[in-house]
């Protein structure tokens, strides 16, 4: 107790030290807020949750910032105070993920001074509010959360259970066991578009892709019985969730995911083991979703075909007879020492090959069936296979209006791009008639469905740059440190599902919070340690 008391008072004698504690513990109480509470948030179910999500995000970010700036003034004038200031300025580190965050601000703020919409941008489009007031919260919370949140395993555990809660109402309302009523006086055919607590699908698709890793990975990694046996759930549930969601953009985030996770799993048998385990979970979640499809087939919401061929297809059964032989197979070769996997790197450099020759084989034939190149056994008008503008329901159309505005725009609009969230006026100034005429007057194009397209048009070639590299920079840095905070690979995995999502998708007020405090509290953990003291 003695000892105790002596630690305490020298902390008490710390400069600073009392404001440093509030700071780090208003930074939890803020990232408590935005997994527990803010994905379950709603107003008027769906009618207005866009609107619900940026009015809790406003406020709970706006308090949150204004405290905690109080606290980090507070903080300075001590430094100050004693004479610490100048001290504290020089050991300072910014990290290559702190950079290209900063820079990544300062070309917003540029963006912004030489957007022609001033109105527009600094709160952004209606609806979306991605302007300059959203940015730059995200970079505000990236800072703090990197600076005073600590790793705590009971918070994680929190965030965990509210994803499950998410993720099982989600399920629950693809067979219209709807126990929130949030379908309720909503048109039969709008149902297939909006799910759980979260609104759009795409939205929904976008926070699930977040959260399902860092569950996922303590399946995959940890010992304990008790955590295996909550992520283990959890993942079966996220699986099927993924299954009967229905947007294909989160199969892209989860082929992503398995090309990864196989990359990292090749370090050791024990791992590779694991990630056959998530495989066969994966496959056995989808098939269990499809017979009880095929058993409540009046209370099965009707999904696409992607959905479907997942959860439905013999072929499915076919697969998951594989992983569980392949499975059993190498536990008996690793019983035996006939294996290690770490010493077959060749495994590593097929998989790669695969999937870059895949890539590339696709998109030459797309490129071929697109411009009538092939022949005509060879022709396919399958959405996937035919880029025009139905491609991707609809996104082909998004892509080509954005591209031919990026280079319409001037060499200013090019290098800064619009404004944040310019997007519609910038695109409309060029093609307004065109899309008018073509969607109707009601209906305005309000991003490429693209995040990275649509970066370049809203921030040009330098704000774009900037962005990719916040996540690039981030994946890497995280993987490298992994073998000291193997927590890190969850995060690491979390991002590059977010941007092969996001691929198809856009920045929008739920999930994209959710990524920049998710890339904080990784940079957290490489500066602090994984343990809240």
């Amino acid at each position: 107790m003695a000892n105790l008391r002596r630690k305490v008072d020298r902390k008490k004698k710390e400069t600073g030290w009392l404001y440093h504690k509030l700071l780090r513990e208003f930074t939890a109480v803020y990232v408590f807020f935005m997994f527990v509470i803010y994905p379950v948030y709603y107003q008027n179910k769906y009618y207005n949750m866009g609107d619900a999500k940026w009015q809790f995000f406003r406020v709970v970010t706006f308090t949150a910032g204004a405290v905690l700036a109080v606290f980090f003034l507070l903080y300075m004038m001590e430094l100050t105070r004693k004479h610490e200031f100048e001290n504290y300025v020089r050991n300072i580190k910014f990290s290559v993920v702190d950079w290209f965050v900063a820079v990544y601000m300062a070309a917003v703020v540029v963006s912004v001074l030489l957007s022609p919409y001033k109105d527009q941008v600094i709160w952004g489009y209606d609806g979306w509010y991605m302007g300059l007031i959203a940015q730059t919260c995200f970079v505000l919370i990236y800072f703090f959360v990197s600076r005073y949140w600590r790793w705590d395993q009971s918070a994680i555990l929190l965030y965990l259970a509210t994803a499950f809660l998410v993720f099982l109402l989600a399920i629950l309302m693809r067979f219209r066991i709807d126990p929130l009523e949030m379908y309720k006086d909503l048109d039969e055919k709008y149902i297939i578009n909006f799910l759980s607590t979260l609104g759009q699908a795409t939205w929904y698709s976008s926070y699930m892709v977040l959260l399902f890793p860092l569950g996922m990975f303590a399946f995959w990694f940890y010992d304990n019985k008790y955590i295996r046996i909550f992520s283990g759930i959890f993942t079966a549930v996220g699986f099927m969730t993924m299954v009967t969601q229905n947007s294909d953009s989160a199969f892209v985030a989860f082929g992503v995911m398995f090309f990864v996770m196989f990359w990292i799993s090749m370090e050791s048998n024990k791992r590779f083991e694991r990630f056959l385990e998530v495989v066969i979970m994966c496959l056995a979640s989808f098939k269990f979703m499809g017979i009880c499809q095929r058993l409540f087939p009046e209370n099965a919401v009707q999904l696409d075909a992607l959905p479907v061929f997942c959860s439905q297809h013999p072929l499915i059964w076919v697969f998951l007879a594989i992983a569980i032989v392949v499975y059993f197979c190498f536990r008996q070769m690793e019983k035996s020492g006939a294996i290690d996997v770490s010493g077959v790197k060749i495994l590593r450099v097929i998989a790669l090959a695969v999937v870059l020759i895949g890539g590339i084989a696709a998109v030459v034939y797309i490129y071929l069936n697109t411009t009538g190149r092939l022949p005509e056994n060879m022709k396919s008008s399958n959405n996937y296979l035919l880029f025009d503008e139905y491609w991707g329901n609809n996104r082909g159309s998004s892509w080509i209006f954005a591209a031919k505005s990026f280079f319409k725009g001037s060499l200013i609009r090019k290098l800064f791009g619009c404004g944040p969230d310019g997007f519609s006026s910038f695109v409309y100034s060029f093609f307004g008639a065109e899309l008018a005429a073509k969607w109707g007057e009601n209906t305005v194009l309000t991003c490429a469905h693209n995040e990275w397209l649509n970066a370049l048009v809203n921030l040009g070639i330098v704000g774009v740059t900037a962005y990719i590299g916040i996540f690039v920079s981030a994946f890497r840095r995280f993987l490298k440190k992994a073998d000291d905070y193997p927590e890190l690979i969850a995060i690491a995995v979390s991002i590059v599902c977010y941007m092969g999502h996001n691929f198809f998708c856009y920045q929008q007020i739920i999930c994209t919070p959710v990524i920049f405090i998710l890339m904080g509290a990784g940079e957290s953990v490489i500066r602090y340690g994984k343990i809240r003291e």
